[in-house]
């Protein structure tokens, strides 16, 4: 049985039915103690999927959202005050891209891991909170208890914010890119930690991010999204080896090589549509260099192998570019 199963989620701008969607019949699946990365542009909805799935997304689309979110075979759309609150935190928990929106600068960095650690239960607090700076790698942590959030560097707020995700020690964690504002070593040596405290927790991951680097990196399965939808699913190796879907094997194409430098760099042309535009079928066929007549009509997620799924007419014509 799924930690999480999600089924026909669409969320729209609104309860009408021809409102805009930003996320359209998405279903995806995550194992316990799996990492499971989505992956697209900018817009594509990896976020307004991660939020949707803690029920944090704005009134708006809360209203328009649609479709089932399993969690331990229970619907978290219907889920409402304690339970709701219990689950947020408790079960799953999230840490955002950006640490500084989500720590208060006002409340020092102790008063922010000890209502995570209260919310939990645990006694001695001062303790708990060490414990749980020293777990992330946090030196002399009953100093850093006594800080501010802009007195600690861009990494030690994103160590400091993955300390109050796991206070209660929750099953899933969603990473909304939380690697985005790091350079590359820190973002090296905070992806190692992350994997680290996976295997020492035994919690899955939801990992939303935009570099595929990443994904080869830390994920077990990834998600490929594009313009609300899931356009490919399966495992790590088998998505690098073996892309069906022309938007996934264009975003393979365009990762920079560190054996050789080109002379340009490769790119997708064109830009992904809006919510309120998007064309009719497959959204991605106006940049598809295969698209044919027949893209005009929305494409099944069909299986490709064990375990990889893709939506895609042209599935076959790409395996064999």
């Amino acid at each position: 049985m799924s930690l999480l199963s999600i089924r026909n989620l669409t969320v729209r701008l609104g309860r009408a039915a021809h409102a805009p969607a930003i996320l359209e019949d998405v279903s995806l699946d995550v194992q316990p103690g799996e990492t499971v990365g989505l992956v697209g542009e900018s817009g594509s909805g990896k976020s307004t999927l991660g939020m949707s799935v803690l029920r944090l997304t704005p009134p708006l689309l809360a209203e328009g959202t649609s479709g089932e979110i399993l969690w331990n075979g229970q619907d978290v759309l219907k889920m409402r005050g304690k339970a709701l609150r219990q689950l947020r935190g408790g079960e799953m928990s999230m840490i955002l891209q950006d640490p500084m929106a989500s720590l208060n600068p006002v409340f020092s960095v102790g008063s922010q891991l000890g209502e995570a650690l209260k919310r939990a239960g645990r006694a001695d607090l001062q303790a708990a909170a060490e414990a749980a700076l020293a777990e992330v790698n946090i030196p002399s942590p009953a100093e850093r208890l006594r800080s501010f959030p802009h007195q600690l560097s861009g990494g030690m707020r994103q160590r400091v914010v993955s300390a109050i995700g796991l206070a209660q020690e929750p099953k899933l964690i969603i990473c909304d890119e939380p690697t985005t504002a790091l350079d590359a070593t820190i973002q090296f040596q905070f992806l190692e930690l992350l994997r680290a405290l996976q295997k020492a927790h035994g919690m899955a991951m939801l990992f939303v991010t935009h570099d595929f680097g990443v994904v080869a990196r830390i994920c077990d399965r990834v998600a490929v999204m594009y313009a609300g939808r899931i356009v490919e699913t399966g495992p790590v190796r088998e998505i690098f080896r073996n892309p069906r879907h022309p938007y996934t094997r264009a975003l393979l194409a365009a990762v920079p090589s560190t054996r050789e430098a080109p002379d340009r760099l490769p790119v997708i042309d064109g830009a992904p549509p809006s919510v309120g535009n998007r064309p009719e079928g497959c959204a991605f066929h106006p940049r598809c260099p295969l698209a044919t007549d027949r893209c005009r009509t929305q494409p099944r997620m069909e299986p490709q192998a064990p375990g990889h799924d893709a939506a895609c007419w042209h599935a076959k014509e790409v395996a064999a570019a």
